[in-house]
Formats: C-alpha cells, sequence, structure tokens
C-alpha cells in the first residue's frame, strides 16, 4: 500500500476543501492501493500560537480590516519580503513538517497551502541532499535529521495552487516535482518566473468529483430537492463572509421575473434567520447548511454568491453563471478578473445592478444567460481532482 500525505490549513474553506477532494478522488481510484491522510501543521501543538491562531484570526482580519489584509497580501508579494517570510517560516513550521513525515512515513506529499512551502524546502534539503552527515551536523541540530537521512530515497512533492487567476510568490519554489494549478494563465506564470514547463500542470483548482460523476439530470436534481424542474432556479450561497447578499435577494423578490430561489446560508445564523423571516414573493428552498452543495449548483441555473476560490470553482466547474457581490482583497480579486474576463459572470458593486444583469440574462428567451452558461462551462473543470490524482498516481 502506497502512502499519501496531504498538508491543508483553514484559513478559509479552499485548502481543506481541495485537500478533501484529492482525498475522495484517490480513494475512489482503483489502480494503486492508498492510504491517504490529511494533516494541517497549523494544528500541531509544536506550531508557535502565532501561527496557530492565524486560522481563526484569518477571518476576523479579512472581514473587519480589509484594507489592512490588503496591504499586508500585496506587502508580502515581493521576493524579499516573501524570502524573509520563507526564512521564519522554516523555521516555525520545520518541526511540525518532520514530525509527520517521520511518523506517517508517506511514499509522496501534496502541498495546498502556501505557508508549507519553506520548511518542507528545507526539509528536503536536509534529507535528500547530497550533504554527508558530517556536513550537517556542523550546522544543523541532530533533531533536525530525521530516519529518511542520506537514505537516497526521493518522496515526490507536489504543490496543488489554490487561488484562480493570479498566484502569490509565498507559493513559488524549487522543490515541487509538480505544481497543479487552475488555468492556462497561471501555468505561463509559473514558468515565466523560471519553472520548468514540465513540471507544471494544468488541472484546475480540484473539486470534488460528483461534479464529473453526477449522472442526474438538471431536471431529476431539482425534482429530488423538491423544486419545479421546469423553473429557473437561483442559487443564492451566504456565510459570515458574504456582505450584502440578503440585500441582492431582497431587490430579486421583488423584481417580478419567474424564478425560483434556492438559498444556503452556509452556516451563518444571523443570515438564516433573515432568510425564513423573509415574505418571499417567490418558490424558495432554505437551507442553513448543507452537504449537498454540489448538486444544489447543478440543479441551478445560475449563482450570486462572493468570489472566494473554492464557490468560484464549484460553480465554473457545474457550468453556473456567477453574480459576485462580494470580492475581499488579494486573490479573491483575481477571482471576480477571471469570471468577468470570460465572460461567464459579472462583478456588482451595487445591489441594484442585478436588476440590469437578470434583464439581460433572461430576455430573447435567456439568450444571454445561456452564453454566460457556455462561458462558464468552458472554463470549469469539473473532473480536476481525477486529473490531480492521475498525476499523483503516475507519480507513485
Amino acid at each position: 500500500m502506497k502512502k499519501i500525505l496531504i498538508l491543508t490549513a483553514d484559513a478559509g474553506f479552499g485548502h481543506r476543501s481541495a485537500a478533501n477532494a484529492i482525498a475522495e478522488a484517490l480513494n475512489t481510484q482503483e489502480e494503486i492501493e492508498v492510504e491517504v491522510q490529511i494533516q494541517n501543521l497549523l494544528d500541531d501543538p509544536a506550531t508557535p500560537a502565532v501561527l496557530r491562531h492565524s486560522q481563526t484570526d484569518y477571518d476576523k482580519l479579512v472581514r473587519g480590516s480589509p484594507k489592512l489584509y490588503e496591504f499586508g497580501y500585496e506587502s508580502s508579494d515581493k521576493r524579499f519580503p516573501t524570502q524573509l517570510a520563507q526564512i521564519g517560516l522554516s523555521a516555525m513550521l520545520f518541526k511540525s513538517f518532520s514530525d509527520k513525515m517521520l511518523n506517517f512515513n508517506p511514499d509522496l506529499v501534496v502541498n495546498t497551502y502556501p505557508l508549507y512551502q519553506a520548511p518542507a524546502q528545507t526539509w528536503y534539503l536536509i534529507n535528500e541532499s547530497s550533504w554527508t552527515s558530517e556536513d550537517v551536523a556542523r550546522f544543523l541540530p541532530q533533531s533536525a535529521i530525521t530516519k529518511y537521512s542520506f537514505q537516497g530515497k526521493h518522496i515526490p512533492f507536489i504543490t496543488v495552487i489554490t487561488d484562480i487567476n493570479t498566484v502569490h510568490l509565498m507559493w513559488l519554489s524549487l522543490l515541487p516535482d509538480a505544481y497543479c494549478v487552475a488555468s492556462d494563465k497561471m501555468r505561463e506564470q509559473l514558468i515565466k518566473y523560471g519553472l520548468a514547463p514540465e513540471r507544471v500542470f494544468t488541472t484546475g483548482i480540484p473539486v470534488k468529483p460528483i461534479f464529473a460523476t453526477e449522472t442526474r439530470s438538471k431536471a431529476e436534481l431539482r425534482r429530488h430537492f423538491g423544486l419545479d424542474e421546469h423553473k429557473t432556479t437561483l442559487l443564492a450561497v451566504g456565510s459570515k463572509r458574504v456582505t450584502n447578499l440578503m440585500n441582492g435577494l431582497n431587490i430579486i423578490n421583488h423584481s417580478g421575473f419567474d424564478l425560483q430561489i434556492i438559498m444556503a446560508a452556509g452556516g451563518d445564523e444571523k443570515l438564516y434567520q433573515a432568510m425564513i423571516e423573509t415574505e418571499w414573493n417567490l418558490p424558495v428552498k432554505i437551507y442553513n447548511f448543507t452537504k449537498e452543495m454540489p448538486q444544489l449548483q447543478l440543479a441551478a441555473d445560475f449563482i450570486i454568491t462572493k468570489a472566494g476560490g473554492l464557490i468560484t470553482s464549484e460553480s465554473l466547474a457545474a457550468g453556473l453563471p456567477m453574480i459576485l457581490i462580494d470580492v475581499l482583497p488579494g486573490q479573491e480579486e483575481g477571482n471576480a478578473e477571471f469570471v468577468v474576463k470570460n465572460g461567464a459572470g459579472v462583478l456588482i458593486t451595487e445591489p441594484i445592478k442585478i436588476m440590469e444583469t437578470l434583464s439581460k440574462w433572461l430576455r430573447n428567451e435567456q439568450s444571454g444567460l445561456e452564453e454566460a452558461h457556455q462561458n462558464a462551462k468552458r472554463i470549469g473543470i469539473p473532473d480536476s481532482s481525477m486529473r490531480i490524482s492521475r498525476l499523483l498516481l503516475d507519480r507513485l
């Protein structure tokens, strides 16, 4: 049996979801028997508190101080600050990474979080370099040397970038045997940075395999959820990180358009209460939290939500035109740009602009909506996690 270690973090939803999607794809394949373990180094007690707390602080920062987050993101996306950060991250996360390698003894490592590139590179330098044990002992404590040292064993290291349109320098390293990226544009960007073309693969951000394997039609899925199979269906997805969703939905509620709406509050209790307490003029189906989000996306005709990496990748995989009402500074701006430039959706800065989009999409027998659907389908990659799974199996 081959062992695959997948590294992730819980700063946002995308990294964990990517790791879960890859694991699901690996566990459903039949070519090679594998044991998959997902680990979050930031949860390790050996990780300094400043990094462990960064996951819970992420939400507070991006929502409470978006300008500060934007400043930090842009300031760190330069070579010198990145190099300084990588030195610090290598020191703070090396023990956690080393312990996971020693305890699990993987045959392959997959990384879905940029802060792990630095400690991984240091570990590989120590344990797979041409240095002798005497050389290492001059510079490093014995505790830094694991049982892999100087045995000539190479453990493939694969990095899966979870951003759609732009790549932060923190992702970059000469260590990975392969990079999996969202788009050809990002692949070209990495090659310009100096990475070998044969190491960079356009796979898409990993989404659940069901986006590629679901066999039920849109009408059948709507019947499954108790919806009218013939009515144009909007999916509205919120969370604690989404603002203005209810404002947009209230405008749609009084628009007069012949729609039905599926609403998912994403675990935001305040939003969920607002949804269920509203007097709706349209047929609605309301969820606080659901594990059937892929099926809901495949049942819908278009979606209104934020420009997060996960929801954007899933929506495009489902061929869903997007009305983006919320964009956090940094990578989400790149996500929104990717959607808009490809004609797969619109970015709304004022809720009233939703009416203009709906009018454009729904008139003339919904020709505008169909065009946006075809564009979303063109750039979406529903089998992304299976593509990555095949790449990993090839490396084994």
